[in-house]
């Protein structure tokens, strides 16, 4: 019976490794958008509804992730360990997150439309990042790991360079200022015209938006577990700097990338409106998103003190016992309500 369920925590955490390997290796190459100078098909309801591509990479990567993480849990609940259903939800929600920002139309437009690449670009980053977070599939997988495959991935998540890259400075850093790198220099109008460029930015969004969530949401074991109130400060440090980068795009009277003007459409925005839209998005959604994370650093937080006041009470009661002292159960002395 062990050697079967070590056997089955072998297989479910090479699954998600295949998984998260087949999904790095084809991110962004789930639809060939137009190139640049060529003609853009117009958003028909058909094509926003039917234009949906299965690239094998992206398509496999992101089912190797979500099986492996079901049969992980499956496994885990016939041990007679409970996992809560809603990290099961949060993950699988993360990977529709992906699957929707790299094989939905959303692909065909994100090198024509700079409004779209940032749409695309905020779902890879501030939705499937998170959701996959609270899904908590490190902790998941090392629960069902035995033996030597859980020394293994111990080893990993304390080697020193995911010890250097997961540390939340040098996440702040990839999360926002590279930002900056990108849209700020010729680099952004390198990835519309060099597939394989616009295919590593795609990676780039989803890895640095995983190692920012990551110690934020601190449901999976780091090295660098921060405090309620560091991770407050973290997100209120990403705020004026994801604005400030929304509004000096919108406020920026060229096209950042003049690649974006030789595509060939007569429907929608100018590429500077459009431009200047996607800018809007960058500062609008990111602030929503930002007051979501800080409400929800709050609540955990709240829950964290209760379990903390609750722990400390029960080590009162266990001292005064071991003395011999009676205990006498907390009653509500406030009077009743009329």
């Amino acid at each position: 019976m062990r050697e079967r369920v070590r056997g089955a925590g072998r297989r479910v955490v090479a699954a998600g490794l295949l998984g998260l390997a087949w999904l790095t290796a084809g991110a962004g190459a789930a639809l060939a958008g137009p190139a640049p100078g060529s003609q853009v098909p117009a958003p028909t309801p058909a094509r926003l509804l039917l234009a949906w591509s299965f690239n094998p990479l992206v398509t496999v990567g992101l089912l190797a992730l979500a099986i492996a993480y079901l049969q992980a849990r499956r496994h885990l609940v016939a041990s007679g360990v409970e996992w809560p259903a809603r990290r099961t939800v949060y993950f699988l929600s993360g990977v529709g997150a992906i699957a929707i920002a790299l094989l939905s139309p959303i692909e065909v437009y994100d090198t024509a439309l700079f409004s779209v690449h940032v749409a695309q670009h905020m779902l890879l980053t501030m939705v499937a990042a998170p959701l996959l977070a609270l899904g908590a599939p490190v902790t998941l997988a090392l629960r069902v790991a035995k033996g030597r495959t859980r020394r293994r991935m111990t080893r990993v998540l304390h080697s020193p360079p995911l010890r250097v890259i997961s540390h939340p400075l040098v996440a702040w850093v990839l999360f926002t200022i590279s930002l900056y790198a990108l849209y700020f220099s010729p680099l952004f109008d390198l990835t519309l015209r060099n597939p394989l460029v616009h295919d590593l930015v795609h990676v780039h969004f989803l890895a640095a938006g995983l190692l920012f969530w990551w110690p934020l949401v601190g449901l999976d074991p780091s090295r660098w577990r921060l405090p309620h109130i560091a991770r407050l400060l973290f997100v209120f440090l990403m705020v004026p700097f994801h604005a400030f980068l929304g509004v000096a795009i919108m406020n920026s009277g060229r096209v950042l990338a003049p690649t974006l003007e030789t595509f060939q459409r007569s429907w929608g925005p100018t590429p500077l409106v459009d431009q200047q839209t996607g800018g809007a998005i960058l500062w609008g959604a990111g602030d929503l998103i930002a007051i979501g994370a800080v409400l929800g650093i709050l609540i955990s937080w709240a829950s964290y003190e209760e379990k903390v006041v609750a722990v400390r009470e029960d080590r009162r009661q266990a001292r005064l016992r071991a003395a011999g002292h009676p205990i006498r159960p907390v009653t509500n002395t406030r009077p009743p309500a009329p």
